[in-house]
């Protein structure tokens, strides 16, 4: 509804908890609209957030908007929710506000992405037809011909001829073509719809006929079909007028194959993909046709919670339990916990699915707490597939050669039978540091309080945490020794030594390194579904969402490296991404291998994943945190001070531990503590964890806290930052 109250709201990217007031021009304007305004000596990029009629400021000290757009960027509905996520976790609201627009807008760029043309050949167009054009029409035969034996992209067209372009359109007019827009070739080539278990078939009528707010947990382990429930509801929901479904994945790697699936399901419905790998121009396309209802069906990563949907029926959280979910910098939101929020508000609808379950939605769907309703699929869907058997084996004898004679024997079983195998390791690079023989030197970033990781095909040493790197040092910086060695094992030291035992295989290394360029992830599917890998060693990339028939077999090396984490989280994270990597064994109808590698077999988490005992695992997890008071049955936050001087983070964190320890509120204070990552990108780091056993304790006191700190002297000169619900 337009407005045209004297005073603006503006919300404006700057790490102040407020919106400013603008005086209105003498238009009439609308909640969600995009505008530039003055502030101080810059011109800044704002969104219109609500009116008034007065300011605490008088009107000659008040500035006049620059300059509106027509588009509203969202309505009252997503404000609510923006709203709430900077309130819950204390994040500025213009910072909250500004962190869902697309680039393109707020860099007042507008163009849309120009799509991709292919031309395709109608049954009118033969050898005969092509033989009987005049022989001077040498580019028309050319393009006509190559046109007969495939398709041609647009593109392509200058790559056949400089006259190809016309030559096309005339073919277009004779009829004996015809252009459409170009999508991504998948393997998925026919809808074949897989009989439904009387489990799925539960899950969907359970579902089907409740249009209002109900989290439903679909827990099922491993290849039990919950895709397939998925599609079923997206069906009956997309037949009511004006639905839009939002699917959220974990992580870019998942939206492929997902993708594939879904268009071969609903060829007649737009479908728009929204994550980080998309060009500004992409995303900004997708994000128009979401926005204006053209957009059915929207797939994302975490920041698609946020897209605007005016209809909106239906959320799914696919892999609920992936920590990928939650934001570690900026808006540190949980796209689950968001969603749950919007479906609230919304009263619609939202399935978590996953074959483990986080704890805490598990203890929600418990029958104490009844939160969630759940619903189990406790078989694999095919009729032939069963589970994956699950053994463990010794670590190899050999440090140096992770692949022991047992794991290699069944690698090359499985090139004999033309199945497929998955090695996983996660560790990418070729080691995770170098080391001196003689006096232990190590190679350390300089910025962070981190080893620097071997990578051998670039000859470079690599920070993960800052991205710094180094060439591979040829002495040691201490001793001058020339005899270093890289210690441990990465994907690329994997490879390498499979290439050397098995010279023969097909082997394709799947890590963020290899996946970097723009269509690598499709080429993947593309390769292995068609039969071309051999085997595939990858990190958590491969360990969850991917349905691969033909692998049979999933090799886990250094499972034991969580096992001595200080997280308590540590060993429900193992346990989770061992029953997901394993789970991608034997979905078809070969029985399906897991070989564990580790030194203690007897350990309660390998036994529970042998045992494919997710429910065992997850009472037993609850039991020790309900003793401890460790969530779910306690509420955490994290502050975080950074300063490139030490002393300065040290007395900021003492003076403010020392003001939370004045709350009424019932909370108790843990530090100021360094972390285990010490420094980070030159920023020296320091934590307060701040916990209490009631959500709204710990919110009441924070509040109280947090404006405390903006009045601290130094909360200008040191970086801090609030964390809620951490995961880490």
């Amino acid at each position: 509804m337009k407005e045209s109250q004297k005073i603006l709201k503006v919300a404006l990217d700057v790490p102040l908890d407020r919106l400013f007031d603008y005086l209105n021009n003498g238009q009439a304007f609308t909640v969600g609209q995009y505008v530039k305004v003055s502030f101080g000596s810059r011109v800044l990029t704002g969104v219109i957030c609500g009116f008034a009629n007065e300011s605490l400021l008088s009107e000659d000290k008040l500035k006049k908007i620059m300059h509106v757009e027509p588009e509203v960027i969202f309505d009252n509905d997503l404000l609510r929710l923006l709203e709430f996520s900077a309130d819950y976790y204390h994040h500025p609201i213009g910072q909250t506000i500004l962190s869902i627009v697309p680039s393109r807008i707020k860099q007042n760029k507008y163009q849309l992405r120009v799509k991709e043309i292919v031309y395709k050949a109608t049954n009118e167009l033969t050898i005969e037809w092509i033989e009987a054009l005049p022989k001077r029409q040498v580019t028309l035969r050319k393009v006509a011909t190559k046109l007969l034996g495939e398709p041609i992209r647009k593109t392509a067209l200058k790559n056949i001829a400089s006259n190809a372009g016309k030559a096309i359109l005339d073919l277009v007019e004779t009829g004996v073509c015809f252009s459409e827009e170009w999508r991504e070739e998948t393997s998925y080539k026919d809808d074949i719809r897989p009989s439904l278990n009387k489990e799925q078939q539960l899950a969907i009528n359970s579902i089907k006929d409740n249009n209002n707010f109900v989290p439903w947990l679909l827990y099922g382990v491993t290849g039990s079909g919950k895709t397939e429930v998925y599609l079923h509801l997206i069906e009956k929901f997309l037949g009511e007028e004006k639905s839009q479904i939002l699917v959220l994945v974990p992580e870019i790697n998942l939206t492929p194959q997902l993708e594939s699936r879904f268009r071969v399901r609903f060829p007649d419905t737009n479908l728009a993909v929204l994550h980080s790998n998309l060009s500004d121009i992409e995303r900004l396309d997708n994000w128009r046709q979401a926005k204006s209802g053209a957009a059915s069906i929207i797939i994302g990563t975490r920041l698609a919670v946020f897209t605007p949907l005016n209809n909106l029926k239906l959320i799914i959280i696919d892999e609920e339990h992936d920590p990928s979910f939650k934001q570690q910098d900026g808006l540190k939101y949980h796209a689950r916990d968001i969603a749950m929020v919007r479906a609230r508000n919304n009263d619609i609808p939202i399935i978590l699915g996953t074959a483990t379950p986080s704890l805490e939605s598990w203890l929600n769907a418990s029958k104490e707490i009844s939160k969630y309703q759940l619903l189990r699929l406790k078989a694999r869907a095919a009729l032939d597939a069963s589970l994956p058997e699950i053994k463990t084996t010794p670590l190899n004898s050999n440090k140096d050669q992770p692949i022991s004679p047992l794991i290699l024997k069944a690698l090359k079983r499985r090139i004999e039978l033309k199945q497929q195998s998955l090695i996983f390791i996660n560790r990418r690079g070729y080691a995770p540091v170098l080391v001196c023989s003689s006096c232990g030197w190590s190679g350390s970033c300089h910025q962070c309080s981190a080893r620097l990781v071997v990578h051998l095909k670039d000859q470079k040493m690599r920070c993960h945490h800052c991205n710094y790197e180094c060439p591979i040092a040829l002495q040691c910086k201490e001793c001058g020794n020339t005899d270093l060695h890289p210690l441990g094992s990465g994907t690329q030291k994997i490879e390498d030594q499979i290439k050397a035992l098995i010279p023969s295989a097909n082997i394709l290394r799947v890590d963020r390194d290899s996946m970097r360029k723009k269509n690598a992830l499709h080429e993947l599917y593309e390769k292995t579904h068609k039969g071309d890998i051999d085997i595939l060693i990858g990190t958590q990339m491969l360990a969850k969402g991917h349905d691969f028939p033909n692998l049979t077999l999933v090799v886990v090396l250094d499972a034991d490296n969580a096992l001595y984490s200080t997280d308590f989280r540590a060993s429900e994270r193992l346990f989770s991404q061992l029953m997901q990597v394993s789970g991608r064994s034997g979905r078809g109808s070969l029985a399906g291998e897991v070989l564990i590698q580790t030194s203690f077999p007897n350990h309660p988490i390998f036994q529970a994943v042998k045992a494919h005992d997710y429910e065992l695992f997850a009472n037993t997890i609850l039991a020790e945190r309900a003793s401890i008071d460790l969530p779910p049955f306690s509420f955490h936050a994290v502050l975080q001070a950074e300063s490139k001087q030490l002393v300065l983070a040290e007395r900021f964190m003492d003076d403010i531990a020392n003001w939370a320890m004045t709350s009424k509120e019932t909370v108790k204070i843990f530090g100021p503590v360094r972390p285990v990552m010490e420094r980070v990108n030159g920023l020296e780091r320091i934590h307060i964890y701040i916990q209490s056993d009631k959500r709204k304790h710990l919110q009441n006191m924070l509040k109280v806290w947090i404006d405390q700190i903006r009045q601290h002297p130094l909360a200008n000169r040191v970086k801090w930052s609030i964390d809620i619900d951490p995961m880490q």
